[in-house]
């Protein structure tokens, strides 16, 4: 039996965990003992707990730095993450080390972990880097630009980057392990997993190299309560809100205007929410739900465009309503915008949604190129992915069986 850690380091809610637990699943019934270091525990209470994995809480940046801009750049996304201060990412990276040492992996299996991949470079350790196309951006120096799209930032591309993997070299030295030449180095791992469509990555294909090896996406399908709709006639919007979401209110409002059955998902809703605006035609549910049903029964999906949600409402071949929340949904949304598969708000544009979610209904372009999509890409199973990955993991075991111990490295 081997130890494989799962790691998890940035991002929130369940799109990380949903994709992992597939997997972790996977290992468990080739009898492995897959264990979780992850960002949510209360995510982690959820999605983990009821299937007996275990999660311990991932060592993280705790504290807060004021005044910088929104990032350009995943090199940028990395300095309020602990890249900015060199002696506490080095505490961290010892964190990580000490876990390992306690825990004694095989295998490290790292979505979205880039505090993982700094501290575990030059211990020997087989590492699968498993997730999205934003998590594992194009291998370029310097990395990509978020806004592809927009005017060129070359200077200050170039300026964040040498910036980050400068702090990042400190921590390398104070461990006793090889530098980095590129920050993109910091993903050259053993095996990779990009489990993403092409249509689907925030990143053109462009910017990736034309070998690039894509595995389609992994998310829960039937883990959560079976959808109960608002029995009202007209069509069925589902919406997956945040409760953070600064205009969330503005959005509830509107969903009760339309003259649809609306049923919400918003994690964790707040009781004076549910009060409010829980009955007639909009029903609000605080606990996850069965997005197997819900994307066969829905004609239309609202969401903030992560990664999961996009993918199993276009593999069921229903149109999108966008409302991005931060970066990599921003660039999803452009992304399946520029296809025709989506239509979008951002955030000071909320006040239009009624007209928007009318629009994407009635108009049959978007629910054309939608099934179009799901036709596209009838054949999928995401079963042949986690079996794919899982077969990766398998081959990285074996070949680690053959080495010495890499434990005594750690420290």
């Amino acid at each position: 039996m081997a130890t494989v850690v799962i790691a998890w380091e940035l991002g929130g809610d369940y799109g990380h965990l949903a994709r992992l637990l597939p997997l972790a699943q996977a290992l468990r019934s080739q009898g492995h003992r897959p264990v979780f270091v992850v960002r949510d525990l209360l995510g982690a209470e959820a999605l983990l707990q009821p299937h007996g994995f275990t999660a311990l809480q991932a060592p993280l940046w705790l504290g807060r730095l004021t005044q910088l801009p929104s990032p350009i750049s995943y090199a940028e996304l990395l300095m309020p993450a602990g890249f900015l201060k060199p002696q506490a990412l080095t505490g961290i990276c010892r964190a990580w080390r000490q876990l390992w040492q306690l825990l004694k992996p095989d295998l490290l299996v790292l979505d979205h972990a880039p505090t993982a991949l700094l501290a575990s470079r030059g211990l020997g350790l087989p590492r699968l880097h498993f997730g999205d196309g934003f998590c594992i951006p194009p291998a370029r120096h310097p990395l990509p630009q978020f806004a592809w799209w927009q005017p060129a930032l070359g200077a200050r591309l170039a300026d964040s980057e040498a910036h980050v993997l400068g702090h990042a070299n400190q921590v390398l030295a104070a461990l006793g392990e090889p530098p980095l030449k590129t920050l993109a180095h910091l993903f050259d791992v053993e095996a990779q997993a990009l489990c993403s469509f092409e249509a689907l990555d925030p990143y053109p294909p462009a910017l990736r190299a034309a070998d690039t090896a894509r595995l389609g996406p992994v998310f829960l399908l039937n883990q959560g309560r079976s959808p109960v709709w608002p029995k009202v006639p007209g069509p069925r919007i589902f919406a997956y809100l945040k409760p953070g979401y600064a205009p969330l209110e503005t959005v509830l409002q509107a969903l009760h205007r339309m003259p649809a059955s609306c049923l919400v998902h918003v994690p964790g809703v707040a009781r004076k929410t549910l009060d409010q605006h829980s009955h007639g035609t909009v029903h609000i549910s605080a606990e996850p739900l069965a997005m197997a049903e819900v994307s066969a029964q829905c004609d239309l999906a609202l969401c903030h465009g992560g990664a999961g949600t996009t993918a199993l409402m276009l593999l069921a071949g229903k149109p999108l309503a966008l409302l991005p929340m931060q970066t990599e949904q921003w660039m999803s949304a452009h992304r399946l915008q520029t296809q025709g598969l989506a239509a979008g708000l951002l955030i000071d544009e909320v006040g239009r949604l009624p007209q928007l979610l009318q629009h994407v209904l009635t108009e049959p372009r978007y629910r054309l190129a939608a099934q179009a999509f799901a036709e596209a890409h009838r054949s999928y199973r995401q079963e042949d992915t986690v079996a794919t990955v899982l077969a990766q993991c398998q081959a990285l075991l074996a070949a680690q069986a053959t080495r010495p111990s890499c434990g005594e490295g750690l420290a």
